[in-house]
């Protein structure tokens, strides 16, 4: 069926359940289910990774963040769709739009559903809150399977090898339960979490990329960890905690006094209303244990060095190779990234989908040439390569853009110059940030905007992200105006600054450890990856006599670190020489 097709079949749905408008959420429905679509693709064909659908019997609105407000416009039918960008617009906004659109009957009862399992419990008592506003108006929670039944994925997991994690499970699930008190069990589905504590990971990537399994876990103070997940365990199964069907989802326990603390924002709003149905009383965690897995121990942040430089490798490789072969297409030059990544060391899969985009495709934020077309790189333009790989004992995401062919001196090139120098700018006073331990990551987003918005631009999205340690490649700490993560020592993050225009964007991208500065109580980073700027982009005039000495620097490393594994590949190493010379 089509997305239209299954549009109408959801409206259907609605009417014969009495439902007036619905909110749909990018997330599958909780479980392990095979990929596919979102439930917004589903019905939409937006393929995005944010967005919502908001959904009346006669309108229908995408709702999406400034990255992705170009694809929606192009992948969705405008003639049933309308496309509003966050934070502009928000889920609330829209509904009460909804609710006084010129069919609806204002006086009479209406009721807005939201799916139980793929809505957070602190979204939906905030959906509770707003609904206050409106009179006549009722939330109610619809199962998982409102919207289409998915099949189960015959996936498996297995145990992470200790010696990639530099710790055993058993010490960080003791690690865990020295901080809850007597009678307290911590409940969490985020699944870097998961990942992290137990150390299970899936034993094949899923077609998102995903390598952590999506399960429900339960730690107690005393007694077995359980894992509720409807995934087999591959190999030894001699594990420190139960696996249990999901089906068979509980808190064993003679008491309803035990107070079960779960992460309000990541908790699908599910467990919470079936907890509280069993007189359990729940509490909310606010993020609190996103510092044990987010935060590398030094076998981890070894191993993240070591896999950022060799991501450098495949990455130097493929844009050598794009910059010097004619009558390529943007999928041949992902194949080649993954062939090169595939002669790595401890190479799993890819982290995502890489993003190689050429010309105008440049200014979709996350394009991808499978879903939206494969051009062909001719000519003279700008390309724009995002990827990363998963290793099995690390994980990585790096971006660079750089200009196909020589680029000339007309105005539209020297604004293309100015706009990529600003951005490299933005990276390199970001990378040399000092900032006190345990800021909020907040506060620290702006430094990378300052000269963005200098320049008077912004990018509507947040500046960077955690990465896993084999792990999620989006993890906290969200690095956003809006982020409430904290900045602590021994994380990985991103630093990914960009500037969009109609006809073409620019996005830098660089991964970052954070290391305690000599100052007490003081922050700093170490750039992980080795990857060359394009030099013929950069306006020289632009940049300070320190950033010019930092970019000189950085260039000195890659030349340090590569020349010689370079020196029996002729292009590459040219390419490299070209790219990493010394402005000083």
């Amino acid at each position: 069926m089509t997305a239209a097709c299954n549009l109408i079949d959801l409206r259907n749905k609605m009417m014969n359940s009495g439902i007036d408008v619905i909110v749909i959420s990018m997330q599958n429905s909780f479980g392990n289910f095979v990929d596919g679509p979102s439930d917004v693709e589903f019905i939409s064909d937006f393929s995005g990774s944010n967005g919502k659908a908001i959904i009346s019997g006669d309108r229908a609105v995408l709702l999406v963040d400034g990255r992705y407000v170009k694809q929606a416009r192009e992948q969705a039918d405008n003639a049933i769709w309308e496309i509003k960008q966050f934070p502009d617009f928000d889920t609330t906004s829209i509904v009460a739009e909804l609710w006084t659109s010129k069919n609806s009957n204002s006086s009479s009862e209406k009721v807005l559903g939201l799916i139980s399992t793929s809505i957070s419990y602190r979204s939906y008592l905030s959906t509770i809150e707003a609904s206050r506003s409106f009179p006549n108006v009722s939330v109610k929670l619809i199962e998982s399977n409102f919207l289409r039944n998915r099949q189960k994925s015959e996936t498996k997991i297995f145990l992470h090898d200790p010696i990639h994690i530099g710790e055993s499970s058993d010490d960080r699930i003791n690690r865990i339960r020295a901080d809850l008190e007597d009678g307290e069990v911590l409940l969490f589905t985020e699944q870097s979490m998961i990942g992290w504590l137990f150390g299970v990971r899936l034993s094949r990537a899923t077609e998102s990329k995903s390598i952590i399994p999506n399960c429900v876990a339960v730690v107690p103070k005393s007694g077995k960890p359980s894992l509720f997940c409807d995934l087999e365990i591959a190999g030894d199964s001699s594990q420190n905690f139960e696996i249990r069907r999901l089906d068979e989802f509980e808190i064993s326990s003679t008491s309803r006094n035990i107070i079960v603390t779960c992460d309000y924002s990541t908790i699908p709003a599910y467990f919470i209303s079936y907890l509280q149905a069993q007189g359990f009383n729940t509490r909310d965690s606010r993020g609190k244990y996103s510092d044990f897995f987010c935060v590398k121990n030094n076998t981890e942040i070894k191993n993240q060095r070591i896999a950022a430089e060799l991501t450098s490798i495949a990455f130097i490789e493929t844009l050598a190779f794009v910059e010097n072969e004619s009558g390529l297409t943007e999928t041949d030059v992902s194949d080649f990234f993954e062939n090169a990544a595939k002669k790595l060391l401890g190479f799993v899969d890819l982290s995502f989908n890489s993003i190689s985009a050429f010309g105008e495709n440049t200014s979709i934020v996350h394009y991808n040439p499978k879903i939206c077309g494969n051009s062909r790189i001719s000519g003279n333009g700008l390309f724009l390569f995002d990827a990363g790989i998963h290793f099995n004992n690390s994980t990585t995401d790096m971006t660079r853009t750089v200009f196909i062919g020589e680029i000339g001196d007309t105005d539209a090139e020297k604004t293309i110059k100015a706009i990529y120098t600003t951005v490299l700018k933005s990276v390199i006073m970001f990378s040399v940030a000092k900032f006190p331990a345990r800021v909020r990551a907040s506060s620290i987003d702006s430094i990378a905007r300052y000269e963005v918005w200098r320049g008077g631009y912004d990018y509507q999205f947040g500046t960077g992200h955690g990465v896993g340690s084999f792990g999620n490649v989006h993890e906290p700490p969200r690095i956003s105006q809006i982020s409430t993560s904290l900045m602590i020592e021994g994380m990985v993050v991103t630093v990914e600054p960009g500037i969009y225009k109609q006809s073409f964007g620019i996005r830098l991208e660089n991964m970052l450890l954070t290391k305690r500065a000599e100052n007490d109580g003081f922050l700093n980073f170490e750039t992980l990856n080795y990857i060359p700027f394009c030099m013929k982009l950069i306006d020289r005039s632009m940049l300070t006599e320190f950033e010019v000495s930092w970019l000189s620097f950085y260039n000195k490393s890659i030349r340090d670190k590569f020349t010689e594994h370079f020196k029996n590949d002729t292009v590459t190493s040219e390419w490299l020489r070209n790219n990493t010379i010394d402005l000083v």
